[in-house]
């Protein structure tokens, strides 16, 4: 009786403070970053290595999150792990990182009365219901695993990244990526940080008779986000010298050697299939949405090059056959040249690995000079609060070295 006095006792007093908030305390151990990060080249069981990290007997609920391409690759293989070992999991599909479909599977995987917790905009909202999941396990790439993490978050339960793909530094963020209601484009939204990441390498690395294609895009499109942290890194550093930003150096350098160990790797010579390579690139790409974690913000992996994206797939929605990792490899580029560091380097590794260095490469990827420049000139426009090197030497300074980078002529 008289610790429940006192657990109601501080429970008033905190609320009263702001310490606690919500509908229950916040927990002192609160996840910064993952709890584990397991990366393997060759899993038998996903099921029975999730359950050297997770308890099992505890999580009896499991939703596997996927999509209809990945519960092919993995999604099927860890459903019917889970049932072998006693789980009772669930199973949901995502086609798109439309929030509508994070809120269809939260609906599904919930039952009334619902509670939501307030928020301006409903992917910032938590749900106090009777659920059905106890976790989640999103088995994809970044579609999928930002579907996980959003779901999770919404739903108050923990989640494990298991990617499919190595495209993007979403593996290990607090972040996701959605297509909101309304409106075009796509935002970065507050999300669960994942409780673990598991990685299979074997089952990213293409096998007999998928398609080597996709691979190589995943890997170009991965090197592209992991490299860029070399300049997104410079403008943090550049924006705490203009007093425009505060710096912390553990996140800062977690964030650079990620990049910096990737481009090593890729300029001494190793193939994108090259199984060191594909582990490093893995890990490099955990240890940056780690940084993100580390300080609650994008600001770590997240310059010049992050806005030239956004500008111009979100804002101008230009058409291309680039991803994001691409798109952002191409403002790195760029921003490397202008602030006169890594460019040399950092253009010697995109070459190797196919990314865009000159006009024929942006061609290739069906990109025209005039969307970037255009995207260079409104990419103030997003998060304008962030001080980069296009804040510094503004837009026009910059048109300039693109077309001098990549040799466009006027």
């Amino acid at each position: 009786m008289a610790n429940l006095v006192v657990k109601l006792l501080d429970q008033a007093l905190n609320r009263a403070t702001g310490v606690y908030s919500g509908f229950k305390p916040r927990e002192p151990n609160a996840l910064v970053i993952p709890g584990f990060v397991a990366i393997e080249e060759k899993l038998p069981s996903l099921a029975e290595a999730l359950d050297n990290f997770v308890d099992l007997q505890r999580l009896l609920r499991p939703l596997v999150l996927t999509d209809p391409v990945t519960w092919d690759i993995a999604g099927a293989e860890l459903f019917k792990g889970l049932q072998d070992m006693g789980s009772t999991p669930l199973r949901a599909n995502v086609t798109r990182n439309a929030y509508q479909q994070a809120e269809a599977v939260v609906m599904d995987m919930s039952r009334g009365p619902r509670l939501w917790s307030a928020g301006e905009h409903p992917w910032e909202r938590r749900l106090y219901a009777p659920k059905l999941p106890s976790v989640v396990f999103g088995v994809g790439g970044g579609t999928v695993m930002d579907m996980a993490k959003l779901v999770a978050f919404q739903l108050h339960i923990p989640c494990v990244t298991i990617p499919t793909s190595l495209a993007n530094d979403g593996i290990a963020s607090p972040f996701a990526v959605i297509r909101p209601p309304q409106g075009r484009g796509s935002v970065t939204v507050k999300a669960n940080t994942p409780l673990g990441v598991l990685i299979d390498l074997a089952r990213i690395k293409p096998r007999p008779g998928d398609r080597r294609g996709f691979f190589v895009r995943m890997m170009q499109s991965g090197i592209g986000d992991a490299v860029s942290n070399l300049t997104s890194t410079m403008d943090w550093r550049l924006a705490t010298y203009m007093g425009k930003d505060r710096l912390d150096y553990m996140a800062l350098l977690q964030a650079r050697s990620a990049g910096e160990v990737v481009l090593y790797r890729v300029n001494r010579g190793a193939a994108l299939d090259d199984d060191d390579l594909v582990m490093t690139l893995a890990a490099a790409l955990v240890s940056s949405g780690e940084a993100m974690a580390r300080v609650g913000s994008s600001r770590p992996a997240s310059g010049f090059e992050h806005k030239l994206y956004h500008a111009f797939q979100n804002l101008l929605c230009h058409p291309s056959g680039a991803s994001h990792g691409i798109l952002v490899a191409i403002g790195s580029l760029l921003s490397a040249a202008v602030h006169e560091r890594w460019y040399k380097r950092m253009r010697r590794c995109f070459q190797r690995v196919g990314l865009p260095v000159d006009a024929h490469g942006l061609a290739g990827f069906g990109i025209r000079p005039a969307h970037l420049e255009e995207a260079i000139q409104v990419a103030v426009q997003v998060k304008p609060e962030r001080y980069t090197i296009l804040e510094h030497v503004g837009s026009q300074r910059m048109i300039h070295a693109f077309r001098s980078v990549f040799g466009i002529e006027t």
